[in-house]
């Protein structure tokens, strides 16, 4: 009997496999058609991170499948991988749905091998003495974890220790095994027939976000708004030619913990795992960048230049979704079919207005007792959500960046983030942070406060101090203190070069 040590490296060769006699089995290898309505995360802010997605999708496929007459199985393939299986609803089966099962079981190297274990396989290797390549049959007796060992006509041994290249070939998938993931339901038809099915189900591992622009126009007093919604799916599916929606709002979701596929990784190890040289130091040698060639690299004369023809135009955009009414939600239908890829993001436009009217503010939020000395203040655009300001419609939370149009260019003026915000409210645009106008605060005496602002620009401003918290008792003898948002908030207007001064007692 010999033993070879067990070396890191496995290429499996998979056969096609003959057909398994499976009565009353029937496969659905891929939907027809499918929709998509995803649901954000709850608290979801910033980029988006395809790791960890909180929100979740309602996919809807159309499926056409042949039932025998009597009891079956109807396997679907290719379902999301993080699908919810109690959530799952059939609409279209004669008999109607007995039992519903998730096949966690997903063909990959360590399952494929953990499947044949006592049973042979091709053992494909190259002779030392001729270099050629030889098979012979083998069994495997042990594997896949920490490796995979065989017995061949010399006896037993481990794989791919040689320093030769070695690989298994299997004449057939395990039973059980799918490349996808598999949503299997037990049903009685009561004759033979062809029909077509619509399967629902909620998935996790999706999520969307709405990104707005905002650029200034050059009269300083309106702006063109446009928002990018962009979806992402976590999962390994792609969902091709799609009906997508989005739905902006907040859900009293329950918390239902994923459904892991068990399709382990392969990780082989050696037998035994130390040896007399495998302490000893190694040079290695850092791999040449590769290098392409491709057409775009050709310089083209100046004749030739001349004489290839302009571009087409790009195609106009779609129009961007209008929202709709989902009870307290709002659901955007994205008006053209899309593919979500796997592991992906897509972007699609969500909106676009023009001429919207906007009044430029500057805002410190302060507290209390707070000392502060010469602190700037932030520029906010604030606009009015009304259809007499260019606007009037729902608007989902979302992240901002507003620019300024100078000439051809558009330079950065903020970042920032916006919350839902429904039809008629007014909302603020983060638009930079100003040294111009400052702040100061001192506490004169107990529960006296004395709020000081400077304007060093050389126009008028309109300032706005939130003081405390919303509900806190804020007092002045200034008409200027006024409750906005049920915070309150001194408003004023500072000329150049002035100051201007609030004088408040708080509890």
């Amino acid at each position: 009997m010999t033993a070879r040590r067990l070396c890191l490296g496995l290429a499996l060769a998979l056969a096609p496999a003959p057909a398994v006699a499976q009565d009353r089995v029937v496969t659905s290898p891929a939907a027809s058609d499918v929709a998509l309505t995803v649901y954000r995360a709850p608290y979801g802010k910033g980029a988006i991170d395809l790791q960890s997605l909180g929100g979740f999708a309602l996919v809807t496929e159309t499926r056409r499948v042949r039932l025998p007459r009597g009891a079956s199985v109807l396997r679907f393939e290719g379902v999301a991988e993080g699908i919810v299986p109690v959530s799952a609803v059939i609409d279209g089966l004669p008999g109607g749905v007995i039992e519903k099962n998730r096949d966690a079981r997903l063909l990959s190297p360590a399952s494929l091998v953990d499947g044949t274990l006592g049973r042979q396989v091709t053992l494909t290797r190259t002779d030392r003495a001729t270099g050629r390549a030889v098979s012979e049959e083998a069994t495997i007796v042990a594997g896949p974890e920490p490796g995979i060992v065989l017995r061949t006509s010399a006896g037993i041994e481990t794989l791919r220790c040689a320093g030769l290249p070695e690989r298994l070939t299997f004449d057939g998938v395990p039973a059980g095994l799918s490349s996808k993931p598999v949503l299997s339901v037990a049903t009685v038809s009561p004759v033979a027939r062809t029909v077509t099915l619509r399967l629902s189900y909620l998935a996790s591992g999706f999520d969307w976000r709405a990104s707005y622009v905002a650029t200034v126009a050059a009269d300083d007093r309106s702006l063109d708004l446009f928002a990018w919604l962009t979806l992402a799916n976590g999962n390994p599916e792609a969902f091709a030619d799609a009906q997508v929606n989005a739905v902006a709002g907040r859900l009293n979701r329950v918390f239902t913990p994923a459904l892991q596929a068990a399709a382990g990784a392969l990780s082989l190890r050696c037998y035994p795992l130390g040896t007399t040289t495998s302490d000893l130091r190694t040079t290695r040698f850092r791999e040449a960048d590769e290098i392409v060639v491709t057409a775009a690299r050709m310089m083209a004369s100046p004749m030739e230049m001349a004489m290839m023809p302009a571009p087409p135009p790009p195609p106009p955009p779609p129009p961007p979704p209008v929202a709709e009414d989902l009870g307290d939600l709002k659901l955007y239908r994205v008006p053209d079919r899309v593919t979500v890829s796997a592991l992906g993001q897509k972007q699609v436009a969500l909106l676009a207005r023009g001429k919207v009217r906007f009044e430029r503010r500057y805002r410190r939020s302060i507290y209390p007792g707070q000392t502060i000395a010469a602190a700037p203040t932030a520029i906010v655009l604030v606009l009015r959500n009304r259809k007499e300001d260019a606007l009037g419609l729902a608007l989902p939370s979302g992240s901002t960046a507003t620019y300024a149009r100078r000439g051809d260019e558009q330079l950065l003026l903020g970042l920032g983030d916006l919350d839902d915000r429904a039809e008629g409210e007014t909302f603020r645009i983060a638009a930079g942070v100003s040294t111009q106008v400052m702040i100061e605060q001192v506490a004169a005496e107990k529960n006296l406060g004395i709020v000081t602002a400077t304007n060093a620009s050389r126009s008028p401003v309109t300032l706005e101090v939130p003081i405390g918290a919303a509900g806190q008792k804020i007092t002045s003898d200034d008409e200027a203190l006024a409750p906005i948002d049920g915070v309150a908030t001194w408003s004023a207007i500072i000329a150049p070069g002035a100051r201007a001064e609030l004088r408040y007692r708080y509890e």
